[in-house]
């Protein structure tokens, strides 16, 4: 350990004493590169300066060329001896083209103080050594006669060398075109981002030449008469709008090269051609209704005032696909009640990211990878970085230096996403300083034409490159929102509800809502919508719950008897079609088929607590809502803020394909939710990740914000003070609790057999499982769940131990609360002949015998009365060992008291005729 750590610090120390360790430039107690890259721009400045004033002022007659008579001892240059000495050499070298590597020494300063990134130095270097060596021989081969100044000749020593080599073998024409072959390969090697400005300002000049020769001949022959004035303002107008339109392209690509090839895509900001498009396309409008402008005779008036968005063009109102109430009383609420978005300095958002940019580079550069950014999407929080990696470079890596990067970002935290999907290369997620509230108005105006052919839509946010997230609840079918607490999921439940509210009408689409903590959804309570109050008491949730599932139950009858397989096809038959094909019995039953039938949302804003209240019985009934409910359009939003295994159980998260998952404790929590880790590192207030349904990659977005005075204004609207609820969800009764006394009809099916479970324990007059294993032939298992029902319903006590429960219900009183007609007593249970004492029982038996034939049949009877009374005497502590193992015996127990009950009958048939 002790090796390791001295091999990471040797490390550390050679990489401080490299000046790598440089993050952000403008930290001023960091020391390094970009420092050391300011001095010496710093010294290079007045170094250019004094070779420029050197050359300017160099006279050969000064030492120490001394090429002047008499030779002076001082010289006169400006620079002094070494000035002189300076100028000297250069000309003396290179002559006239040592100017163009003073030319170079200052551009390398300007390149400094702007902090731009010189990369293949050495053949930057050899580019200007061959453009020096290229201009030296062109100036010898033309200017000897037009420059007799310096001695050496216009291109110096140099210059003499090459040219009389290039005129030897390739004459002068030869020579000439060789020399600026060489002049032009060094420019573009040493300064080609120059080179290209250069060629696109001397486009732009030829370009601007040629309009104007244009110009003017146009206008020549127009004031001759011989083109009509119409047409030569027509080309004005269009050349006008071509250099426009060539003027934004240069800018854009000059742009694209002053930021190292990095495309950063700022949400609402859109691009020089673009702009310069659309306008042409607006003047080619406006041209064609100005000649057609003598056909129109009046022009309608909008009715509808545009609705202009910060980060689009003036689009037309929000328009919603949705027919007409056939009814006429309910309009859906405006947009106008919802507040618009935000504003936002793009300028200062695009120089942050790309600040940011050059931190991750170098970030990544002091780990020892070699990365590059190539383009960045921005959305209202979070800002991805899409990095390239370098060949061999392994993920695994890259993926463990989030806690890294958000150190040097100084975010609270990063996620990295590896890789992209659909790309090769690896995305950071960095939280932006300036966050930015997301706006349901907002996400509404700009999905209006996804949202038309959805059947329930919703609107969930923004993703992480500004994009709205609009989705359809009727394909999802159902959602799970999880995290922990004030991360935002009642805002994102309250934005469900109110997306439902603007776009669907009562009749098609109606609520459940379930509010355990009794103040989040007490908002809605006087919704239309509603098929019942805002449901606080488990016990009632339970009943709603089990009453979804005989909902859908029905429901899937009807689909089955109209031969259709969905809600939406069922609705589009029509009444006549419905009845042709169900062909209903009556008039009452057809009357009782519905038309249509509206899509049913349930909403629970906690389903933990439910689980903790009513037990396992709530789970399987979102199981079996989750598992079937879809094409008969009932659909589930679960809300938690305990992501645990024993709230979201795996047949729960199997069953429900579409989760959001705000930010959770630990990577466990977010493992139960979307079955990666990712969540644990999200910002909270909206921020969230989602998993659609069809696919295992993840989406991260801001979720959409609605204040309590949007909810407010919505419900103002919408809200009735007679809510239309279900009748049949009004007269539900709760479900029943282990204390009470006397229940009626429940909503859910005990056992097929409970019924007669229960008619065998009042007719006997004890609770006891073995009981009903010897009288239903039922296992231990099954017979004990009954009797605990029993227990709940009332009709017997609790448990005593290895004693029987106490009857606490008459037959009179089950059959009352049945709803039936009260049943006649039995005659007393045999078992009340058996007399324990000896000579009662042989009283008995004597009496037996005298009222009965004479065969072996009374014997048979009192040993079938003996099995019965021995096993009645042990039956609670035998039913501690037994097990459903042990049906058949008693099954041969039952078959011969039944037997027994029938020999039983026929003596007392014969006691009679006796009589």
């Amino acid at each position: 350990m002790a090796s390791a750590n001295q091999r990471i610090a040797g490390g550390v120390a050679q990489r401080l004493a490299n000046g790598d360790y440089i993050i952000d430039p403008d930290v001023p107690h960091r020391v390094g590169v970009s420092r050391l890259r300011q001095i010496l721009a710093i010294v290079l400045v007045p170094v250019v300066v004094f070779i420029s004033m050197a050359l300017v002022s160099f006279d050969p007659a000064d030492p120490p060329a001394s090429r002047g008579f008499p030779p002076r001892i001082e010289p006169v240059n400006l620079c002094g001896h070494l000035g002189s000495t300076v100028a000297t050499f250069i000309y003396q070298s290179t002559g006239v083209a040592g100017w163009l590597g003073v030319v170079f020494i200052g551009g390398l300063a300007v390149g400094l103080f702007r902090h731009q990134r010189f990369q293949d130095l050495p053949w930057r270097a050899a580019g200007a050594v061959l453009s020096i060596a290229g201009l030296a021989t062109l100036c010898t081969l033309f200017l000897p006669a037009f420059i007799p100044r310096p001695v050496w000749g216009p291109g110096g020593l140099a210059g003499l060398l090459f040219a009389d080599l290039a005129t030897r073998y390739l004459a002068n024409a030869g020579a000439a075109i060789a020399a600026a072959t060489i002049l032009g390969l060094g420019l573009f090697l040493a300064a080609d981002q120059v080179m290209f400005q250069c060629g696109s300002c001397f486009t732009r000049l030829l370009t601007r030449l040629g309009d104007c020769s244009i110009t003017l001949i146009q206008s020549l022959l127009s004031g001759v008469g011989i083109l009509p004035r119409e047409s030569t303002e027509e080309a004005e107008d269009l050349a006008w709008w071509q250099r426009r339109r060539q003027a934004a392209k240069v800018a854009v690509k000059s742009e694209e090269n002053n930021t190292g090839d990095l495309a950063i895509r700022v949400r609402g900001r859109k691009q020089k051609e673009e702009i310069v498009d659309e306008e042409y396309e607006e003047y080619e409008e406006e041209e064609e209704d100005y000649e057609e402008e003598p056909e129109e005779v009046t022009q309608p008036v909008a009715s509808i005032v545009p609705i202009k968005n910060r980060q689009t063009r003036p689009t037309r109102q929000l328009e919603l696909d949705i027919s007409p109430d056939p009814e006429g009383n309910y309009e859906l609420p405006s947009l106008e009640l919802l507040l618009p978005p935000e504003e936002l300095e793009l300028d200062e958002q695009e120089a942050e990211v790309r600040k940011r940019a050059k931190i991750l580079e170098k970030t990544f550069a002091n780990f020892g990878f070699k990365v590059r950014v190539v383009e960045v999407e921005t959305g209202p929080v979070i800002s991805q970085y899409e990095i390239e990696l370098e060949a061999g470079l392994r993920l695994a890596k890259i993926t463990n230096l989030a806690d890294d990067l958000a150190i040097a970002l100084r975010v609270p935290s990063v996620r990295i996403v590896a890789p992209i999907p659909g790309k090769n290369s690896v995305g950071v997620e960095v939280p932006n300083t300036d966050r930015q509230m997301v706006r349901l108005r907002e996400v509404m105006e700009e999905t209006h034409a996804k949202s038309r052919s959805m059947k329930i839509p919703i609107y969930l946010g923004k993703d992480v490159g500004g994009n709205p997230m609009a989705v359809d609840l009727a394909t999802m079918p159902h959602l799970l929102i999880a995290g922990r607490t004030g991360t935002g999921k009642s805002v994102c439940l309250n934005s469900i509800i109110v997306s439902m509210l603007m776009t669907r009408r009562p009749d098609e689409v109606r609520m459940l809502m379930i509010d355990p903590k009794m103040v989040e959804l007490t908002p809605y309570k006087s919704l239309p919508h509603l098929m019942h109050p805002v449901v606080t008491d488990m016990k009632k949730a339970e009943a709603i719950l089990a009453w979804a599932v005989d909902k859908m139950e029905q429901r899937y009858t009807l689909l089955a008897r109209a031969g259709v397989r969905h809600l939406t096809q069922y609705n589009s038959l029509g009444r006549d079609e419905i009845l042709k094909r169900i062909q209903p019995e009556s008039e009452e039953e057809a009357d009782a088929i519905p038309t249509t039938m509206p899509f049913i949302v349930m909403i629970a804003d906690e389903i933990a607590d439910m689980m903790m209240t009513a037990g396992k019985e709530i789970e399987q009934y979102i199981i079996r809502l989750a598992q079937k409910s879809r094409a008969v359009g009932i659909h589930l939003i679960l809300a938690t803020q305990k992501p645990t295994v024993d709230v979201i159980t795996g047949l729960i998260k199997s069953n429900l394909p579409a989760r959001i998952a705000f930010q959770v404790a630990s990577r466990t929590d977010s493992r139960v939710v979307l079955d990666e880790c990712g969540a644990e590192r999200l910002l909270g207030n909206g921020d969230m990740l989602f998993l659609s349904p069809g696919t295992s990659l993840t989406q991260r977005g801001q979720g959409t914000f609605v204040s309590d005075d949007e909810i407010g204004r919505v419900m103002a609207t919408v809200g009735t003070a007679e809510p239309q609820y279900a009748k049949e969800l009004v007269n539900l009764q709760p479900a029943p609790s282990g204390d009470s006394a006397t229940k009626g009809p429940v909503v859910k099916d005990r056992d097929e057999l409970y019924a007669a479970a229960v008619e065998v324990v009042i007719r006997e007059g004890r609770g006891s499982v073995s009981l009903l294993q010897r009288a239903l032939g039922v296992g231990y298992g099954r017979g004990a769940r009954m009797i605990d029902f029993m227990a709940e319903d009332g009709i017997v006590g609790q448990y005593a131990g290895s004693q029987a429960r106490e009857v606490l219900m008459t037959m009179d009183e089950w059959a009352a609360a049945q709803g039936e007609e009260p049943i006649p007593p039995d005659p007393p249970p045999r078992r009340l002949k058996i007399n324990p004492h000896a000579e009662e029982t042989a009283d008995d038996d004597s009496v037996e015998e005298e009222s009965t034939p004479d065969d072996e049949e009374p014997s048979l009877i009192a040993e079938a009365d003996d099995d019965y009374e021995d096993e009645d005497v042990d039956e609670d502590a035998e039913s501690e060992e037994e097990d459903g193992d042990d049906e058949d015996e008693y099954e041969y127990v039952y078959e011969d008291e039944e037997e027994t009950d029938e020999k039983e009958g026929e003596y007392e048939e014969d006691e009679e005729e006796d009589e």
